[in-house]
């Protein structure tokens, strides 16, 4: 083996052990999501009625849970505002976050401008057995096919939506 080889081999051996950690953490923190997930009716705050079979139908949707009060989802906006485009869809699940007022209200001071289901007192986390903020769900032609919790770095998110648009579409 040449050297060029060994040293690739070296240097590709511990980033394929992080992807396999993380991908292992993402499943043993991943929610125990009910059987009819995909055709459960949401209402957004602005009156639209949707589902995840809907909306991911032709692209892959990134359903995320936030609270306004979580740190960690103010580092996730901005990268699910710029994939919120032709090739992705976001619909964001306001945690135990105040009433349809206050979301607005808080919406509009972040100029944020993404699909908002309120989910006040957290009887949608709690069916889907979301326990932690932010959560983010990959959907794809209805199925939920990755889930993340926590912090979650601007790459780990496009490492996994390429690892959905790949494989499902």
């Amino acid at each position: 083996m040449n050297q060029f080889k060994k040293v690739s081999l070296y240097l590709l051996m511990p980033v394929l052990l992080l992807i396999l950690f993380i991908r292992l953490v993402d499943a043993f923190r991943s929610p125990d999501l009910p059987a009819d997930i995909s055709t459960q009716s949401l209402h957004t705050i602005d009156g639209q009625n949707l589902t995840l079979a809907e909306l991911s139908d032709k692209k892959p949707l990134l359903v995320w849970f936030w609270d306004r009060w979580c740190g960690a989802c103010k580092d996730t906006v901005p990268v699910l505002m710029q994939l919120n485009d032709k090739r992705t869809s976001v619909l964001t699940i306001a945690h135990r976050s105040g009433n349809d007022i206050s979301i607005v209200r808080y919406l509009n001071g972040h100029h944020l401008t993404l699909p908002v289901v309120n989910d006040s007192r957290g009887e949608l986390a709690a069916r889907w057995n979301v326990t932690t903020t932010p959560t983010l769900l990959m959907v794809a032609n209805g199925e939920v096919v990755a889930t993340t919790s926590g912090w979650t770095s601007a790459p780990g998110i496009w490492l996994r939506l390429w690892w959905v648009r790949k494989w499902y579409y």
